[in-house]
């Protein structure tokens, strides 16, 4: 029984071939479940790659510890979980055949919103009243969580520091000097 003789069309497709390939494609079915979830796990990255050390030790130091890299940095549903992992293949090739790389996540890659949809304050009024500036303005406007909280996670400095008002002025200072 010969799988590249069937290939090429010297012998006969039987069922004891079709068994074969779909035992093989089980297995790979198995392996590819498997390193999907096993890839998923900080301790992956944060052991497995150099550039990520000190990206891994900020992260078990911040708020954030017990929220996995997949949840901020990964998209929703299994079309999602596909471009996740595919952009994730790419680092690995990357990581492998380059000599310098800098992991850096895309602002618009991260879904803070996924868990804290509560701090949005839909009432701007109300909100700005109380000095609370997670405002729908804010995103309406197009800003983003980090554009505020950037290096949250991954700063040590400002892991769970609240962001100072010169963060504020750098939008405001028109409205802050009156």
């Amino acid at each position: 029984m010969n799988l590249w003789m069937v290939v090429r069309g010297k012998e006969k497709l039987t069922g004891r071939h079709i068994g074969v390939v779909g035992i093989i494609f089980v297995i790979l079915l198995i392996f590819a479940g498997w390193m999907a979830d096993y890839s998923s796990r900080p301790e992956f990255c944060g052991s497995s790659c150099h550039e990520m050390n000190s990206t891994y030790q900020s992260w078990q130091m911040s708020a954030h510890k017990n929220v996995g890299c997949e949840d901020c940095h990964g998209e929703a549903g299994a079309i999602g979980l596909v471009k996740t992992k595919a952009k994730g293949m790419k680092e690995v090739y990357v990581h492998i055949t380059s000599s310098k790389i800098e992991p850096k996540a895309n602002e618009h890659d991260i879904n803070c919103y996924n868990c804290h949809q509560d701090k949005v304050k839909l009432n701007v009024d109300k909100a700005l009243a109380a000095k609370d500036p997670h405002t729908v303005k804010h995103f309406d406007d197009g800003m983003t969580c980090v554009a505020c909280h950037s290096g949250l996670v991954h700063d040590t400095k400002l892991n769970n520091a609240v962001p100072s008002r010169d963060t504020c002025t750098r939008c405001h200072l028109d409205a802050m000097q009156k």
